[in-house]
This record gives C-alpha cells, sequence and structure tokens, in this order.
C-alpha cells in the first residue's frame, strides 16, 4: 500500500513549519512522539547534521539543524511504514553499521527519510538546499542514534527476495 500522498503533506508542512524565526524550528510532533525511546533519540542525537549545527525545536520527539530553507528535520514517532513499492534502500555509515531507509522525494527539493522496521520510526525531512547532491548524508549522520535506541525487526527487500 503507498502512502506517498499523506507523507507528501507531512513532509511539505515540515517544511513550511521548520522556517520559523527567532531560532526555534516549528515542527509537528509524530502521533507517537511521547513514547521515552523517542527521548533517548533526540537526547542522543548529533550535535551537527551535513555540518550544520542543532537547533531548538517546538515539539517532543524532534530535532533540527541548520536555520531557514536548509534545515535539516527529525522526527520521531512517526507512524511505521508497511509494505511500500517506494524506494527502500540500506544505507551503511563509516562504521558499516546499517539502518533501512524508505526514501521519497515529497517535493521538488525535499527528500523524507523514514525508518524502515524500527519502531517507533523516524524520519528525516532534507532538503536539497542542505545537503546538495548527498541527501542520504543526513540520514546517515543518525545511524548510530538510530541503532542505539532501535532494533531492527524488518530489512528492505526487493523483487525476488525471500524473507526468512
Amino acid at each position: 500500500m503507498l502512502r506517498s500522498r499523506p507523507l507528501a503533506a507531512t513532509a511539505a508542512a515540515l517544511l513550511a513549519l521548520g522556517l520559523a524565526s527567532c531560532g526555534t524550528v516549528r515542527v509537528p510532533a509524530g502521533p507517537d512522539a511521547a513514547d521515552p525511546v523517542c527521548a533517548d533519540i533526540v537526547l542522543g542525537a548529533p550535535p551537527t547534521v551535513l555540518d550544520m549545527e542543532r537547533t531548538e525545536t517546538s515539539s517532543q520527539g524532534t530535532a533540527a539543524w541548520g536555520s531557514g530553507e536548509d534545515t535539516v528535520v527529525m522526527r520521531c514517532g512517526v507512524t511505521p511504514p508497511g509494505p511500500t513499492t517506494d524506494l527502500c534502500t540500506t544505507l551503511a555509515d563509516e562504521n558499516d553499521v546499517e539502518v533501512d531507509w524508505i526514501v521519497r522525494e515529497v517535493d521538488e527539493g525535499t527528500f523524507l527519510y523514514t525508518t524502515y522496521g524500527r519502531e517507533p520510526a523516524i524520519d528525516v525531512s532534507v532538503p536539497i538546499s542542505a545537503a546538495g547532491d548527498q541527501p542520504s548524508a543526513a540520514a546517515l549522520d543518525l545511524t548510530q542514534v538510530v541503532t542505539r535506541h532501535l532494533e531492527a525487526t524488518d530489512f528492505c527487500i526487493g523483487p525476488g527476495d525471500e524473507t526468512a
């Protein structure tokens, strides 16, 4: 089942709300943002993503880096994606630690990465203006905090792959 339209609307809202004044990025919380694991994830999130400094957010279970249109936003406690035909990719950091992500271009110039096979799920909104030709680098910067707090229970598979 595809969930692109609701996710596109969510990401567009994130981008619009993320452009706040006074240094606080306005971010809508995910439905399960109050999950205690989300607090651990936010507290353990890195001080920089894409070499941008972390900034304050308005909602529980969220973190942001950068400012203005270049803001990268992470939300913990979003609805975990089910099976999909959208791109599901495994990203490995420099230590070969892997996280599976559903990747969607939600509007021109913004990618949304959503963890796959982990609960609560995390999404990361990445504007191309902040990431250039490497939007996946933002998700890679979050690999350690994701794997430290969320165990993988399912994995990306492609056509013809069999699950164990």
